[in-house]
């Protein structure tokens, strides 16, 4: 029951982040609601704006650094968070180290992301991992860290 859980948070927030794209526009800071920046500036305090994005009229799209991550932070119009994603490459836990290891003889992690969904306070984490034997893959962990096979889910159900 978990494993469907899981799936329908990340189809819903990639399906979100679909909706959102249609429409980006780069905005200035003094162009975002006050509402949006009063929370951004709570959750994140002393961060480092990079980019704003105007993602229609619905959200607003947050590029930053805090704590010395990259984060990407999508805002509602009324200020509340509907997700956020840190980026881990930096920083990536030795259990993970030890997984890609047994998997591969030879790899690269090329990006590690901590993806939080506030609607349903899902966390999941993904990986983009390069290797001669296996090319380009995408990998996707649950918030404990533990590998989710996307495969064998469609096939349990």
């Amino acid at each position: 029951m978990k494993d469907y859980f899981i799936k329908i948070a990340m189809c819903s927030l990639f399906c979100c982040s679909s909706f959102f794209c249609e429409a980006q526009t780069v905005v200035l800071e003094d162009e975002v609601a006050f509402e949006i920046l009063k929370w951004h500036f709570h959750h994140y305090p002393k961060s480092t704006t990079k980019q704003w994005m105007s993602l229609g009229e619905q959200a607003y799209r947050a590029e930053f650094a805090f704590d010395g991550k990259e984060v990407v932070t999508v805002y509602l119009s009324d200020g509340k968070r509907l997700s956020e994603e840190v980026n881990l490459t930096k920083d990536m836990p030795l259990s993970l180290t030890y997984y890609l290891e047994d998997k591969y003889s030879k790899y690269k992690v090329a990006d590690f992301r901590k993806i939080t969904n506030f609607s349903d306070e899902m966390v999941y984490y993904k990986m983009e991992v390069k290797s001669k034997e296996k090319g380009d893959e995408t990998l996707s962990f649950d918030e404990d860290l533990i590998p989710i096979d996307f495969a064998l889910i469609s096939k349990a159900n």
